[in-house]
């Protein structure tokens, strides 16, 4: 049979067709009949082939009258023989003569199944899609509180470590500059009595000095601003500089202390001041956790094979569970034990053992057994076949070093400062008398004042040759005096060397950012400050 180009195309869009007398009677058909059958239901009542018309009759009455020009249920569904289910949009419009009258209807069936399926598949998606993004916005929003939290408790922290370091700071710099000047014997001769009771005191200094550091070690690696001072370092050296320490510390524990260095490791490359950290650190714990009559040791292994060195600190000790060993490298983790009850600790040494492990590009790990002890393992690069380079290169420097060993005579004020005074903003009394007397010794004429605004009010009337500026002050900042003086044109080039106790992160870089020329964290050694004064003396002449 042969179909003419309308029949094609309607059976290929799934399309079938009923012509409808003006009774609902149908009367012609054509298209894809498989909707309606099969075959042309001729006679059939319109409403009994599609009874999803039934209550439609109203609206069919008004598109013969002309009073409406189509009716349209979409998305009509059936349920088939076989279970599946068959979708179809129904179309009615009114069938017109040649001249523009009304004899009937044309409904059309489409076979809309599976553009159906797939509209509610994409609807599907859809609505879970806008579920997912309705969960992830909530989850936005929380994080959003989270963080907000996380930034305030952060901010919280670094208020207190930049408070704490100032506080501390700042009553040490005039302890340990007092101890500088005792061992110097710039103020009488001592006896080898009182010279052994003058080092106790500088040993505690030193103590309670690292373990602020070690806290603020802690808030710059995790802000991503500390930097490691890479160069060759003696291995044996580094082990031998701690020594005397620890050994003190294991005998007053009742402890044997073992060495066992690897001759053969003999320079790596490392900050040696960071290396000796993490050893210290690693030897305090061993000892703090080793009753009396036991054994604490460091044993340092080179392992050319995988190009690396290994620092072990082992003890036999009280050990470590493997439930509590994951948690030991984090900040301010401490395990709960009867030892632990008996020492002090303030959580941070293992902490930043690992961080400072990471930034050498090594790894720390962990054996113990509880009841028989722990082994740390350090291991950081090593390349053994650059070594003799390194021992020659080691071996210049420690020369250097050796040729640059600071006398005990004080460093004479720099000729660049003529009769003009150096000019002291500091606030700590204590420590601006110490300051004052020692770079008097040098030569220099130092004016001192307590606030900011003395130090402006002061150099309108005179101009002094340097500034040594404390930063945290009780009244004006000496961020906003540097500022000041920045903007005056008769201040502007005038040497300014920053002397503070703010150590925190960012606190150098805000100094220079403000107008400082150089910055010094307190405590300092007093003759550094003396050499850094008549360096930058020197550069802004």
């Amino acid at each position: 049979m042969t179909l003419t180009v309308e029949q094609q195309v309607l059976i290929e869009t799934g399309s079938a067709y009923l012509i409808v007398d003006p009774d609902l009677r149908i009367k012609g058909a054509g298209g894809l009949l498989a909707l309606v059958g099969g075959k042309p239901p001729i006679g059939a009542h319109l409403i009994d082939l599609l009874p999803e018309l039934f209550g439609n009759e109203q609206a069919l009455a008004e598109i013969l009258s002309g009073d409406r020009d189509r009716l349209s249920l979409p998305m009509i569904n059936r349920q088939l023989p076989d279970g599946s289910v068959l979708y179809l949009d129904l179309l009615t419009v009114p069938l017109m003569d040649d001249r523009g009258n009304i004899t009937g209807l044309i409904q059309i069936i489409t076979d809309t199944t599976h553009r159906s399926i797939s509209e509610r598949l994409l609807a599907q998606r859809r609505n879970e899609l806008q579920l997912l993004k309705d969960r992830i916005q909530r989850q936005n929003v929380e994080l959003a509180r989270i963080n907000a939290g996380l930034l305030r408790v952060t901010k919280l922290k670094d208020e207190f470590l930049a408070s704490m370091s100032h506080e501390v700071r700042t009553p040490l710099t005039a302890i340990l500059g007092l101890v500088d000047v005792l061992r110097a014997q710039l103020v009488g001769p001592l006896s080898d009595e009182q010279l052994g009771a003058i080092n106790g005191i500088k040993q505690g200094g030193q103590h309670l000095l690292s373990l602020i550091n070690d806290y603020l070690d802690i808030a710059k690696i995790e802000a991503g601003r500390l930097e490691l001072d890479i160069g060759p370092v003696s291995v044996q050296d580094v082990c031998q500089s701690f020594r005397p320490m620890v050994a003190d510390l294991a005998r007053r524990a009742k402890l044997e202390l073992i060495y066992d260095l690897d001759p053969s490791v003999q320079v790596i490359l490392a900050d040696a001041r960071r290396l000796r950290q993490i050893l210290i650190n690693l030897l305090s714990n061993a000892i703090k956790f080793t009753p009396a009559g036991g054994k604490v040791g460091l044993e340092v292994r080179g392992e050319p094979e995988r190009g690396a060195v290994r620092f072990t600190v082992w003890d036999t000790g009280i050990g470590i569970a493997p439930e509590d060993a994951a948690r030991l490298f984090e900040p301010f983790q401490q395990i709960e034990n009867e030892r632990q009850q008996e020492v002090t600790g303030s959580g941070l040494g293992l902490a930043l053992v690992s961080k400072l492990t990471r930034l050498h590009g090594g790894s720390v790990s962990l054996e113990s057994e509880v009841g028989f002890g722990s082994r740390f393992h350090v291991s950081l690069p090593w390349e053994p076949d650059e070594q003799k380079r390194l021992l020659e290169w080691f071996a210049d420097e420690r020369q250097k070093e050796r040729e640059a060993e600071l006398p005990n005579d004080l460093p004479p004020a720099s000729p660049l400062a003529g009769d003009r005074p150096l000019l002291m903003v500091e606030d700590d009394v204590a420590t601006a008398t110490l300051f004052a007397q020692y770079l008097t010794r040098c030569g220099y004429r130092v004016v001192h004042v307590e606030s900011g605004e003395e130090a402006l009010a002061y150099v309108q009337g005179e101009m002094p040759c340097l500034v040594l500026l404390d930063v945290r002050m009780r009244t004006m900042d000496g961020i906003e005096v540097m500022r000041h003086l920045r903007a005056d044109v008769a201040t502007r080039d005038l040497p300014i060397l920053v002397l503070t106790a703010l150590a925190m992160p960012g606190d150098r870089e805000r100094c220079l950012a403000a107008g400082a020329d150089d910055y010094l964290a307190k405590p300092v050694r007093l003759r550094q400050l003396a050499e850094r004064i008549a360096a930058l003396l020197e550069q802004k002449r």
